[in-house]
C-alpha cells in the first residue's frame, strides 16, 4: 500500500465532485446544519480541517474513504444550498449564502486548500488495518454486513458480481464488496421500485423476505439480460462507469428499455447516449456556479449524497434527457413513460425557480444601474405563474412561447442588446415560426428562416416541428426550454 500527502484547493475539487465516489460506509450518520455551518465557518477563517482519505480509483478518480461529510457541506455551500450561521453572517457582512459573498471573502474560500492522503496499490486488508489503527477499529460495511445474509437472492446478487460487465468493463474497483453493493441496490429497485429505500435495514430485511428469490424469475432474467446488455454495448473498459451510483442507475435505465420487449438491437444507441450524458454531466460539473442546466446538477447531487429519492431523481433526469438527446432510443417507451419522467413536478420547479431569479436578478442590477434588468408588467406577473404549469397542445405552447418572450425579449428591453443569451435567441427563433409568416420574401431566405427554426427546436425537442409532435411530448419540450432559460438567468445572476 502506497500513501501519498497532497493538498487541493476545494474550488478544484467542487468543480470535477464527479470524480469523487463515496461509499455507503461513510453515509450512516448524516451531518445536522449546525455542524456543517461550523465547517464553513472554520474554512472561511482559514483554519485547517482534519485530514481526508482518498482511495486512487480508475483514471483521475477517487474513493472518498474519510471526510465524505465534510465534502457534502462545502458542495452544498457552493451550491448556495447551505446558508451560514447567523452568527457567521454577520462576520461576513451580513452574506447568508456563498453567492453573496464579497469577492476576497469568496476567493479565499475558493482557494482553501484541503490536505488528504491519496491511497493506492492497497488491497482490502491493507485497507481495514490501516482504518483500524487510524479509528481505533473499522466496522463492517453495509455490504459486508448483507453478504452475510441467508438468501436465495442474496446468492443471486453474489452470481452476477461475477458477470463480465463487473470483471471486464467497469471502472469501479471491488473495494469491500462494492460490486455486490451495486447488485443489491439494482435488485432492490426493481423489485421495490424507484422509491425503495437503500439502507443497510430496508434491503436486508427485502434480502430475507426474498429468501426463495429464482434467478429464472422476470426480475433475474432482466436483471441477467440489463448486465448482458451493457458488457456488449461498452465491450472493453468503460470510464465513464467509474461510480457505484452511476453504474446502478444506468443498470436501473437498461432494465426499463428492456422491459419494453424492444430494445434488442439497440446496445450502440444505448452507448451513445450515456457517453453524451456522462460528457454533459462533466462540462456542467465543471462549469460550478456558472452551470446552465440545473438537472445535471441535481443528477450529481443525488449521486454525491445518495440521499431519500435520490435513485427517481436520477431516474427522472435519465428518462428526459433520453427523449431529448436520443429521440430515436425513446419511442421504444410508449408515450405514458413522458409521466414517469417527473415532468410535470420539473416544470412547476422551474417556473418557481425563474420567478425567484428573475427577483434577484432585478434587485441586483437595480443596485448598479437604478432600474429593473427585467421590467415587471401586469403580463409578466401573470406569466410567471403560467409558466409553472405543463403545456398540453401545440396552442398551450404557442401561449407558453408568447408568456416567455415578453418575460425575457420584451421586458428587458435594449439593456441587453448585443449579449442575448443562447436561450433568449432561440426563444425568438421558435416564437417567430409560431407567430409569423415565413413564406414572405426571398424564396432563399424562407428556406434559411425554416431551417433555423426547425434546427432550434430539435434542440428542445430531440426531434420533429412544432407541427409534428405527439402532444403528450410538448411538456417535455417546455422542461427542456425552461432548463435552458433558468440556467442563462443564473449565468445573468452570476456575472451581475
Amino acid at each position: 500500500m502506497k500513501m501519498l500527502a497532497e493538498t487541493r484547493a476545494i474550488d478544484k475539487i467542487f468543480k470535477r465532485r464527479d470524480r469523487y465516489d463515496v461509499p455507503d460506509w461513510q453515509r450512516q450518520k448524516v451531518w445536522n446544519r449546525d455542524k456543517k455551518q461550523m465547517l464553513i465557518d472554520s474554512i472561511l477563517r482559514g483554519w485547517k480541517l482534519p485530514k481526508f482519505y482518498f482511495i486512487e480509483s480508475a483514471g483521475d478518480n477517487y474513493l472518498v474513504e474519510d471526510g465524505q461529510q465534510r465534502l457534502n457541506a462545502i458542495w452544498e455551500f457552493f451550491s448556495n444550498e447551505l446558508p451560514l450561521s447567523d452568527e457567521a453572517s454577520k462576520r461576513y457582512g451580513g452574506a447568508r449564502y456563498y453567492r453573496d459573498l464579497t469577492r476576497d471573502f469568496s476567493d479565499a474560500f475558493d482557494d482553501f486548500e484541503i490536505e488528504y492522503d491519496l491511497i493506492s496499490e492497497a488491497s482490502d486488508e491493507e485497507l481495514k488495518e490501516f482504518f483500524q489503527r487510524l479509528q481505533g477499529g473499522m466496522p463492517l460495511t453495509s455490504s459486508e454486513k448483507l453478504n452475510a445474509v441467508e438468501s436465495e437472492l442474496t446468492n443471486y446478487c453474489r452470481s452476477m458480481t461475477n458477470h463480465k460487465l463487473f470483471r471486464e468493463t467497469i471502472a469501479v474497483p471491488n473495494t469491500r464488496y462494492a460490486h455486490f453493493d451495486i447488485m443489491t441496490k439494482v435488485a432492490m429497485i426493481e423489485i421495490e421500485g424507484l422509491d425503495a429505500r437503500l439502507r443497510l435495514t430496508a434491503i436486508r430485511d427485502v434480502l430475507v423476505a426474498q429468501r426463495n428469490f429464482a434467478s429464472t424469475s422476470a426480475i433475474g432474467k432482466r436483471i441477467k439480460s440489463a448486465l448482458d446488455c451493457l458488457h456488449t454495448a461498452f465491450s472493453a473498459n468503460a470510464n465513464t462507469l467509474r461510480t457505484r451510483t452511476i453504474v446502478q442507475s444506468l443498470l436501473t435505465l437498461t432494465c426499463k428499455l428492456i422491459d419494453t420487449g424492444r430494445f434488442k438491437g439497440n446496445e450502440v444507441k444505448l452507448r451513445q447516449f450515456f457517453d453524451t450524458f456522462m460528457s454533459e454531466l462533466a462540462r456542467q460539473v465543471e462549469m460550478g456556479q456558472s452551470a446552465t442546466d440545473s438537472d445535471y446538477v441535481r443528477f450529481q447531487q443525488s449521486v454525491s449524497a445518495n440521499t431519500k429519492g435520490a435513485a427517481r431523481t436520477r431516474q427522472e433526469i435519465l428518462l428526459r434527457k433520453l427523449f431529448l438527446l436520443a429521440p430515436e432510443l425513446a419511442e421504444i417507451f410508449d408515450s405514458s413513460v413522458v409521466a414517469e419522467s417527473g415532468v410535470s413536478g420539473r416544470i412547476g420547479n422551474l417556473g418557481k425557480s425563474i420567478a425567484d431569479l428573475v427577483g434577484l436578478t432585478n434587485a441586483k442590477y437595480a443596485a448598479s444601474h437604478g432600474e429593473d434588468l427585467f421590467k415587471p408588467t401586469s403580463k409578466t406577473t401573470q406569466g410567471l405563474l403560467r409558466i409553472q404549469k405543463p403545456v398540453r397542445d401545440l396552442d398551450d405552447f404557442k401561449n407558453l412561447v408568447d408568456d416567455l418572450y415578453f418575460l425575457f425579449r420584451e421586458s428587458a428591453g435594449s439593456r441587453l442588446t448585443d449579449r442575448w443569451p443562447k436561450s433568449f435567441i432561440h426563444l425568438n427563433d421558435i416564437r417567430t415560426d409560431l407567430r409569423h409568416d415565413l413564406d414572405h420574401g426571398d424564396a432563399g431566405k424562407v428556406r434559411a428562416k425554416r431551417r433555423r427554426a426547425g434546427k432550434t427546436f430539435q434542440l428542445y425537442a430531440g426531434s420533429g416541428t412544432p407541427y409534428t409532435l405527439e402532444p403528450v411530448k410538448f411538456p417535455l419540450v417546455q422542461s427542456a426550454l425552461l432548463s435552458a432559460i433558468e440556467g442563462d438567468l443564473r449565468k445573468i445572476l452570476y456575472e451581475l
